[in-house]
Protein backbone atom coordinates (compact mmCIF):
# COMPACT_ATOMS: atom_id res chain seq x y z
CA UNK A 1 0.00 0.00 0.00
CA UNK A 2 1.19 3.22 -0.85
CA UNK A 3 2.01 5.65 1.84
CA UNK A 4 2.26 9.45 2.12
CA UNK A 5 5.13 11.20 4.31
CA UNK A 6 5.11 14.78 5.09
CA UNK A 7 8.29 16.09 5.98
CA UNK A 8 8.48 19.19 8.16
CA UNK A 9 12.19 20.77 7.06
CA UNK A 10 14.21 24.05 8.12
CA UNK A 11 15.35 25.43 4.91
CA UNK A 12 16.60 24.32 1.22
CA UNK A 13 19.25 22.14 1.64
CA UNK A 14 16.68 19.68 3.89
CA UNK A 15 13.95 19.59 1.35
CA UNK A 16 16.88 19.02 -1.45
CA UNK A 17 17.42 16.14 0.59
CA UNK A 18 14.00 15.03 0.87
CA UNK A 19 13.34 15.59 -2.93
CA UNK A 20 16.75 13.99 -4.47
CA UNK A 21 17.69 11.45 -1.69
CA UNK A 22 15.20 9.90 1.02
CA UNK A 23 12.15 9.91 -2.09
CA UNK A 24 14.72 7.84 -3.77
CA UNK A 25 15.45 5.68 -1.31
CA UNK A 26 11.89 5.60 0.42
CA UNK A 27 9.84 4.53 -3.17
CA UNK A 28 11.42 1.22 -2.82
CA UNK A 29 8.88 0.45 0.40
CA UNK A 30 6.12 2.67 -1.28
CA UNK A 31 6.82 5.04 0.82
CA UNK A 32 6.14 8.72 -1.14
CA UNK A 33 7.81 11.72 1.10
CA UNK A 34 7.19 15.42 0.34
CA UNK A 35 8.90 18.43 1.99
CA UNK A 36 7.22 21.68 3.20
CA UNK A 37 9.72 24.43 4.32
CA UNK A 38 8.45 25.92 7.87
CA UNK A 39 6.87 29.08 7.28
CA UNK A 40 8.95 31.43 9.61
CA UNK A 41 6.27 34.81 8.68
CA UNK A 42 2.73 35.27 7.20
CA UNK A 43 1.05 37.96 5.56
CA UNK A 44 -2.58 37.80 5.23
CA UNK A 45 -3.56 34.13 4.03
CA UNK A 46 -1.25 33.72 1.25
CA UNK A 47 2.16 35.11 1.13
CA UNK A 48 5.09 34.16 3.29
CA UNK A 49 8.97 34.44 4.16
CA UNK A 50 10.89 31.78 4.93
CA UNK A 51 14.39 31.43 6.48
CA UNK A 52 15.43 30.02 9.76
CA UNK A 53 13.23 29.20 12.51
CA UNK A 54 13.82 31.17 15.44
CA UNK A 55 10.67 29.53 17.43
CA UNK A 56 8.83 26.50 18.26
CA UNK A 57 5.80 27.87 17.67
CA UNK A 58 5.89 28.30 14.46
CA UNK A 59 7.09 24.39 13.80
CA UNK A 60 4.26 23.25 16.12
CA UNK A 61 1.69 25.98 14.14
CA UNK A 62 3.00 23.97 10.22
CA UNK A 63 3.05 20.81 11.73
CA UNK A 64 -0.51 21.17 13.61
CA UNK A 65 -1.57 22.16 9.68
CA UNK A 66 -0.23 19.14 8.22
CA UNK A 67 -1.74 16.83 10.47
CA UNK A 68 -5.22 18.64 8.99
CA UNK A 69 -4.23 16.32 6.28
CA UNK A 70 -5.90 12.70 6.84
CA UNK A 71 -4.35 11.24 3.86
CA UNK A 72 -0.83 11.52 5.38
CA UNK A 73 0.52 8.44 7.18
CA UNK A 74 2.77 10.54 8.88
CA UNK A 75 4.58 13.45 9.82
CA UNK A 76 8.60 13.70 10.31
CA UNK A 77 10.80 16.76 10.81
CA UNK A 78 14.34 17.62 9.97
CA UNK A 79 15.66 20.69 11.65
CA UNK A 80 19.21 20.68 13.53
CA UNK A 81 19.56 20.22 16.76
CA UNK A 82 22.13 22.62 16.84
CA UNK A 83 20.47 26.34 17.58
CA UNK A 84 17.15 24.61 17.98
CA UNK A 85 14.48 26.99 19.16
CA UNK A 86 15.17 27.29 23.34
CA UNK A 87 11.41 27.39 23.66
CA UNK A 88 10.51 24.24 22.36
CA UNK A 89 8.52 21.53 25.14
CA UNK A 90 11.66 20.22 27.28
CA UNK A 91 14.57 22.49 26.12
CA UNK A 92 14.67 24.14 29.68
CA UNK A 93 15.02 20.53 31.32
CA UNK A 94 17.29 18.69 29.00
CA UNK A 95 19.04 16.17 30.90
CA UNK A 96 22.66 16.01 31.50
CA UNK A 97 24.61 13.90 29.20
CA UNK A 98 26.39 13.54 25.45
CA UNK A 99 23.58 14.66 22.58
CA UNK A 100 22.22 11.60 22.36
CA UNK A 101 20.61 11.62 25.46
CA UNK A 102 19.43 15.13 25.17
CA UNK A 103 17.71 14.53 21.38
CA UNK A 104 16.21 11.92 22.44
CA UNK A 105 14.50 13.60 25.35
CA UNK A 106 13.74 16.62 23.45
CA UNK A 107 12.21 15.01 20.22
CA UNK A 108 10.03 12.81 23.33
CA UNK A 109 8.91 16.43 24.30
CA UNK A 110 8.03 17.17 20.88
CA UNK A 111 5.94 14.23 20.51
CA UNK A 112 3.87 14.65 23.70
CA UNK A 113 3.06 18.38 22.39
CA UNK A 114 1.82 17.33 19.08
CA UNK A 115 0.23 14.40 20.46
CA UNK A 116 -0.60 12.73 17.33
CA UNK A 117 0.55 8.94 16.96
CA UNK A 118 1.96 9.61 13.17
CA UNK A 119 4.01 12.05 14.31
CA UNK A 120 7.64 10.90 14.61
CA UNK A 121 10.18 14.19 15.29
CA UNK A 122 13.48 13.81 14.40
CA UNK A 123 16.28 16.69 14.94
CA UNK A 124 19.89 15.98 13.30
CA UNK A 125 22.80 15.86 15.58
CA UNK A 126 24.05 18.54 15.54
CA UNK A 127 23.29 19.68 12.03
CA UNK A 128 23.33 18.96 8.59
CA UNK A 129 26.91 19.23 7.75
CA UNK A 130 27.79 16.23 10.33
CA UNK A 131 27.07 14.00 7.45
CA UNK A 132 29.50 15.80 5.07
CA UNK A 133 32.49 14.27 7.58
CA UNK A 134 31.40 10.51 7.22
CA UNK A 135 33.67 10.22 4.29
CA UNK A 136 35.82 13.77 4.33
CA UNK A 137 37.42 13.01 1.05
CA UNK A 138 33.81 13.11 -0.68
CA UNK A 139 34.75 17.10 -0.25
CA UNK A 140 36.57 17.16 -3.07
CA UNK A 141 33.66 16.39 -5.15
CA UNK A 142 32.44 19.57 -4.94
CA UNK A 143 35.80 21.16 -4.07
CA UNK A 144 38.62 20.22 -6.60
CA UNK A 145 42.19 20.67 -5.57
CA UNK A 146 41.60 21.04 -2.19
CA UNK A 147 43.00 17.82 -0.51
CA UNK A 148 44.75 19.35 1.96
CA UNK A 149 41.67 21.04 3.45
CA UNK A 150 40.39 17.46 3.49
CA UNK A 151 42.94 16.35 5.24
CA UNK A 152 41.57 19.01 8.29
CA UNK A 153 38.23 17.64 7.67
CA UNK A 154 39.80 13.87 8.17
CA UNK A 155 41.54 14.94 11.37
CA UNK A 156 38.10 16.32 12.72
CA UNK A 157 36.28 13.34 11.80
CA UNK A 158 39.02 11.23 13.43
CA UNK A 159 38.42 12.94 16.11
CA UNK A 160 35.24 11.60 17.41
CA UNK A 161 33.33 7.82 17.37
CA UNK A 162 30.15 9.29 15.44
CA UNK A 163 29.81 12.59 12.94
CA UNK A 164 27.18 13.09 15.32
CA UNK A 165 29.04 14.04 18.01
CA UNK A 166 30.54 16.68 16.38
CA UNK A 167 29.31 19.51 18.74
CA UNK A 168 27.04 21.98 19.25
CA UNK A 169 28.89 24.92 19.91
CA UNK A 170 29.06 28.73 17.73
CA UNK A 171 32.54 28.12 17.03
CA UNK A 172 33.11 24.08 16.61
CA UNK A 173 29.10 23.23 15.50
CA UNK A 174 30.20 21.17 12.14
CA UNK A 175 28.63 24.08 9.81
CA UNK A 176 31.21 26.02 12.04
CA UNK A 177 34.34 23.71 11.48
CA UNK A 178 33.35 23.38 7.83
CA UNK A 179 33.31 26.87 6.51
CA UNK A 180 36.81 27.56 8.61
CA UNK A 181 38.17 25.56 5.98
CA UNK A 182 36.04 25.89 3.12
CA UNK A 183 34.83 29.69 3.27
CA UNK A 184 32.94 29.08 0.26
CA UNK A 185 30.76 26.86 0.96
CA UNK A 186 27.20 27.10 0.36
CA UNK A 187 24.48 24.41 2.47
CA UNK A 188 22.26 24.13 -0.12
CA UNK A 189 25.00 23.53 -2.79
CA UNK A 190 28.03 21.87 -1.47
CA UNK A 191 25.72 20.34 1.38
CA UNK A 192 23.53 18.02 -0.93
CA UNK A 193 26.27 17.29 -3.43
CA UNK A 194 28.11 16.04 -0.88
CA UNK A 195 25.85 13.75 0.69
CA UNK A 196 24.56 12.29 -2.27
CA UNK A 197 28.71 11.46 -3.19
CA UNK A 198 28.90 9.68 0.24
CA UNK A 199 25.46 7.83 0.15
CA UNK A 200 23.33 6.95 2.60
CA UNK A 201 24.53 3.64 3.63
CA UNK A 202 27.72 4.96 5.10
CA UNK A 203 25.56 7.69 6.78
CA UNK A 204 23.63 4.67 8.33
CA UNK A 205 26.78 3.10 9.65
CA UNK A 206 28.41 5.93 10.77
CA UNK A 207 25.12 7.96 12.41
CA UNK A 208 22.97 5.91 14.82
CA UNK A 209 20.82 8.76 15.39
CA UNK A 210 19.96 8.71 11.72
CA UNK A 211 19.78 5.67 11.48
CA UNK A 212 16.91 5.16 13.40
CA UNK A 213 14.92 7.87 12.01
CA UNK A 214 15.32 6.27 8.40
CA UNK A 215 14.69 2.90 10.00
CA UNK A 216 11.63 3.66 11.79
CA UNK A 217 10.50 5.63 8.51
CA UNK A 218 10.90 2.71 6.40
CA UNK A 219 8.45 0.38 8.79
CA UNK A 220 5.77 3.09 8.57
Amino acid sequence: MIKRLAVLVEGQTEETFVKEILSDHLSQYDIFPYATRVCTKRVGNCRRYRGGVDSYTKIKTDIQLLSRDSNINAITTMFDFYAFPTDAPGYSSLPIGNGYVQVEYLEEQMKQDINDTRFIPYLMLHEFEAFLFCTPEKIAYTFPNSEEKVDLIRTIAQSVESPEEINNSPLTAPSKRILNIFPEYEKPLHGCLTVMEIGLDTIRSQCSHFDQWLTKLEHL
